[in-house]
């Protein structure tokens, strides 16, 4: 068996149960790092419900992100409300944008952002479905990645679609975690069987060199970039979200709620 990251070859690291009934080994990559199953043939079952009930985090973690967004489209893609000399607003895309609500949290607040998931309703969002044609300055995809059956070919669309990409995963620890018992690390989620794919710092590494681009990182939170970006500037936008950064943010940005809301009235007339 192969890594799906590298190709590597990859060595059994533990077996458990998944969603309470069956037996499944995850295999970790000794070269870049990558942990995950040969094959999730429980994928059906475990998206009856594309959001998975134990998935308590969901609304907090689009309010935390969606500053923590903001200020980085703001300040390292140049994003603005309106189109400025010599550049254009900036336009986002959420990959795997579940409900839209981050969509329309970012779109409140100013930036150009639209939605996509082919798995999940678009309930805050709609109207704003992002047009394959139209090409975005920044790609997001929210706590995706551990979904991924098949990782480097689904990022590879990603990068198809944008060469820069802000994502969250929670990077595997060394040594690999306790996966069972009642200290069985949180982010497996064994028990809702979705999370299938995790990935190290080396693993990120490994595809930043792969396709020709940057990696910045910290806690949490990933960024794949076409230019090299200052890794204390990526540290302080995150870290500084709540500690006034977002609000001096919002005085430079021009919410689009009202102007949204007459587009859509006008389109439903």
């Amino acid at each position: 068996m192969q890594c799906k990251i590298c190709s590597n070859p990859v060595e059994k690291a533990f077996e458990t149960e998944i969603l309470q009934k069956y037996q499944e080994g995850f295999y970790k990559c000794q070269s870049c790092g990558f942990l995950g199953v040969d094959e999730a043939h429980w994928l059906s079952e475990a998206y009856t419900n594309a959001i998975n009930a134990s998935d308590t985090g969901i609304v907090a973690r689009n309010l935390s992100l969606y500053k923590i967004v903001s200020l980085i489209a703001y300040n390292i893609f140049g994003f603005r409300s309106k189109n400025v000399i010599g550049g254009g607003a900036g336009t986002l895309v959420d990959f795997g944008g579940g409900t839209g609500l981050l969509v329309r949290l970012l779109r409140d607040v100013g930036i150009e952002a639209f939605w996509q998931d082919e798995y999940c309703q678009n309930i805050f969002a709609r109207g704003f479905e992002w047009d394959c044609n139209t090409k975005p300055t920044l790609l997001t995809s929210f706590e995706v990645f551990e979904h991924l059956p098949n990782p480097m070919e689904q990022i590879s669309a990603m990068f198809a679609v944008c060469p820069n990409i802000l994502f969250s995963t929670e990077l595997l620890p060394c040594p690999i975690p306790q996966y069972n018992g009642k200290d069985t690390w949180w982010y497996y989620g064994f028990e809702h069987g979705q999370h299938i794919s995790f990935y190290t710092k080396q693993t990120l590494e490994y595809i930043a060199k792969q396709k020709g681009v940057f990696l910045s990182s910290y806690r949490g939170i990933h960024l794949f970039s076409q230019h090299k970006v200052n890794p204390v500037l990526f540290a302080a936008l995150i870290r500084f979200t709540n500690k006034g950064a977002f609000w001096i943010l919002k005085h430079f940005l021009q919410s689009k709620t009202l102007s949204d809301h007459q587009l859509l009235s006008t389109a439903l007339r």
